[in-house]
């Protein structure tokens, strides 16, 4: 039905308003009442004719040649609005708030990939960080422990055939350069053998970030690195774990980046080894019922949820007809080489690879969440094994936060932890560890900083994910617990608490003994610079909860379990007995 509107009047009547217009606005005589009919014009005499309706002169028509501007403008405007959009599908906008009117932009596009790239994602900052900032007054740090992992490196030897295998079935496309998919247009230049990949070992992006990541800490924590007893480093024997080490060292030193043999880098202090008959709480394999379950931990709960990328798995064969056709394991292979050659091009970031483009967003989720669910049931919350492999390295930190020996039963190595030192009895130090990406969701999990409070769904994509792995564990992901000294004014120590080691005996080696200068101690807890707080009653009703802190005796009653509870029966439940290696 038409919208009503103004009706239209005819050329005629248009000027007959005209000139009753013009008739009803000459002034009139005060004698003569409006009403009254006009008198005649004087003989010979002309009445001035009205001015013709604008409606009714002709219209001048304008050259063509005027319009040529405004045509040429809206060219160009719908140029770079292209350029800016098709640019921006490989993250590479110059234009970003023409991006964001476009609906594509790659601020989105880059969360997307990061948030869904897992635990190959590159770091980023998710907060302030720790040091100086937020302390109430009265508070100093004067203990720091990092847990570091390592960062950017080359897909592992077994994660690289995975990637090689998909790569050839598309070497062997029927499609060359498929019509109607542009995203899939790269593929016929780029290179699908990743030539010249090291695999296993770091990429110059990742010694560079290393190095940046040494630097930076200890411009943060420069009073705990430069004082004595300073930094004390440890290692993962693993080659790009060690050597993630030494570039953060050659940063902390303040020496500029250079990339240089392992042999002429600063080396941790200790490096423990890798191996099933060595415990390493920072990279554990002495959990045998973990390490011989087939199928291996979360590989079952990841499968169930193949069906989602069934459409995305039947779009790519039928565009590029690959032989043999894709299977989802492919896909997912194939979506590792979206942050894998993003950081593999020199040593500073380029931007994001065009495989990242290969996905829509929707497939990206899907790709992404089973990711999380792999881990989650496999080292995390969902693992029989995941909390009891990450108790030792708590076990250690307990240990450290009290100046104390450490008292553990599971991972650690009892051979260099009773050494003073290959494990110093805390102190004001800054303490280093780096490990690797399983070895940190176990630690998280075991001390509940990343609750979950109902198991991930193995069904479908839920409508909002509280476990993403790009959050906690990308390249050079890090946790940092802090000792905060607190002079609280009033506040005093327990004359009733007991004695004993780490319990105020006076022999320089625990908790109590510090708190007789007046001062309390206290934790907080960083995740890639992201305040965390430990999901229990204790912490929850610290007195400082408001600035991210923790009495230390409460925080060590929500970690007592890795002492008094953990159960390393389920480790060696299926392999006959216990197996205890130094």
């Amino acid at each position: 039905m038409p919208i009503p509107g103004p009706t239209v009047s005819t050329p005629l009547l248009q000027a007959h308003s005209a000139q009753s217009s013009y008739r009803t606005s000459r002034p009139t005589s005060p004698s003569h009442s409006p009403s009254a009919s006009p008198s005649p014009a004087p003989y010979g005499s002309t009445r001035p004719r009205p001015s013709l309706s604008p409606f009714r002169r002709r219209r001048r028509r304008t050259p063509p040649i005027h319009a040529f501007p405004a045509v040429l403008a809206v060219l160009l405007f719908a140029a770079v609005a292209f350029v800016a959009w098709d640019v921006s599908s490989i993250g590479r906008c110059y234009f970003k708030p023409l991006c964001r009117i476009l609906g594509d932009s790659a601020v989105s596009a880059e969360e997307i990939w990061w948030r869904n790239a897992g635990a190959y994602a590159p770091w980023r900052s998710r907060g302030d960080g720790g040091g100086k900032k937020g302390l109430p007054r009265g508070c100093e740090i004067d203990q720091v422990n990092i847990l570091h992992r390592h960062t950017a490196r080359y897909p592992t030897s077994g994660a690289s055939k995975c990637m090689a295998e998909s790569l050839s079935k598309l070497i062997n496309r029927e499609v060359i350069t498929p019509r109607r998919h542009p995203e899939l247009a790269f593929l016929a230049r780029t290179d699908l053998t990743m030539s010249g990949w090291q695999f296993d070992q770091l990429m110059d992006q990742g010694r560079k970030a290393a190095w940046r990541s040494g630097r930076d800490f200890a411009a943060l924590y420069r009073k705990l690195v430069r004082s004595s007893p300073g930094l004390f480093s440890r290692s993962a024997g693993g080659g790009r774990v060690v050597e993630s080490a030494q570039y953060w060292l050659q940063g902390a030193m303040d020496d500029p980046f250079n990339i240089l043999p392992r042999a002429e880098l600063p080396a941790p202090n200790v490096t423990i080894p890798e191996s099933d008959t060595s415990n390493n709480t920072l990279s554990v394999h002495s959990c045998p019922a973990y390490e011989t379950l087939d199928p291996a931990p979360g590989q079952l709960e990841r499968a169930a949820l193949f069906p989602l990328l069934y459409p995305t798995r039947d779009r790519l064969n039928a565009a590029l007809r690959p032989n043999p056709p894709l299977t989802v394991p492919d896909i997912i292979c194939l979506g590792d080489m979206c942050a894998y050659d993003s950081q593999a091009a020199g040593e500073n970031w380029q931007g994001w690879s065009r495989w990242c483009g290969v996905f829509s967003r929707a497939e990206w989720e899907i790709i992404g969440y089973l990711r999380d669910v792999q881990r989650y049931y496999e080292v995390g919350q969902g693992s029989t094994y995941g909390k009891t492999m990450g108790a030792g390295w708590i076990n250690e930190l307990i240990a450290r936060l009290t100046d104390s020996a450490p008292n553990d039963n599971t991972t650690t190595n009892r051979t260099l932890d009773a050494d003073v030192s290959t494990f110093p009895r805390g102190g004001e130090r800054l303490f280093l560890d780096f490990s690797h990406d399983n070895e940190m969701i176990e630690i998280l999990t075991a001390m509940n900083v990343i609750p979950q409070h109902r198991p991930l769904d193995t069904e479908q994509l839920p409508p909002k994910r509280t476990y993403v792995l790009s959050n906690m564990i990308p390249f050079g992901a890090h946790l940092v617990v802090e000792r905060i000294a607190c002079d609280l004014g009033d506040w005093e120590p327990d004359p009733n608490a007991p004695t004993g080691p780490g319990n105020g005996d006076g022999d320089g080696d625990g908790a109590d003994d510090r708190q007789r200068d007046g001062k309390k101690d206290h934790v907080r807890i960083y995740l890639n610079d992201k305040l965390l707080h430990v999901d229990h009653i204790s912490c929850k009703q610290s007195g400082l909860l408001e600035h991210g802190m923790c009495e230390l005796e409460l925080f060590l009653e929500t970690q007592s379990w890795a002492q008094n509870d953990v159960d390393w029966g389920v480790c060696t439940a299926k392999s006959g007995g216990p197996d205890v290696f130094e």
